[in-house]
């Protein structure tokens, strides 16, 4: 007997692109994770270690970036400030657990729909620092003393 053949867009299965899939198709999934904690960051925005890197298979495609971290803040009155970072350029930021004093922990997911319009290797990142310097603030610890849970980044691209 013959198989039928399966057409999707008009092409066969094997011929199938990218470009020939509908707007708000999934294209691929990344994902990168952080077990550490890193130091406290006082004047200037630091690197996290939280990270991963995407190839978009066209420059019409949108990347939807979603990070959840635990932190903590220990003394003093602050919090933390994170930045969501496509490469250098900062694509949003935002203040996460304050404390007027004591301490507290929280965990926070921070999402952003990024249009990069390139087809080239880009790295998503989270960086941080301490909002004050009256403040003790940490990247990625849930409680003072305790392991750090694990942290992810998790990088969709989109069909455009």
């Amino acid at each position: 007997t013959d198989m039928a053949l399966i057409k999707l867009n008009n092409q066969s299965l094997s011929a199938v692109t990218s470009a020939g899939l509908p707007s708000g198709t999934v294209l691929q999934v990344v994902q990168g994770t952080l077990t550490a904690t890193p130091s406290t960051a006082l004047t200037s925005f630091q690197d996290s270690g939280l990270f991963a890197s995407i190839t978009p298979t066209s420059t019409s495609s949108k990347i939807l970036v979603i990070a959840d971290f635990a932190s903590s803040s220990t003394t003093g009155n602050g919090g933390l400030i994170v930045n969501i970072m496509r490469d250098s350029t900062q694509l949003m930021y935002r203040g996460v657990n304050y404390s007027n004093s004591g301490s507290t922990t929280g965990n926070t997911t921070l999402c952003h729909l990024d249009e990069p319009s390139t087809t080239s290797a880009i790295t998503y990142k989270v960086q941080y620092l301490a909002q004050s310097a009256l403040s003790t603030a940490y990247f990625n610890m849930s409680f003072t003393g305790y392991a750090a849970p694990t942290a992810h980044i998790t990088l969709t691209e989109i069909a455009g």
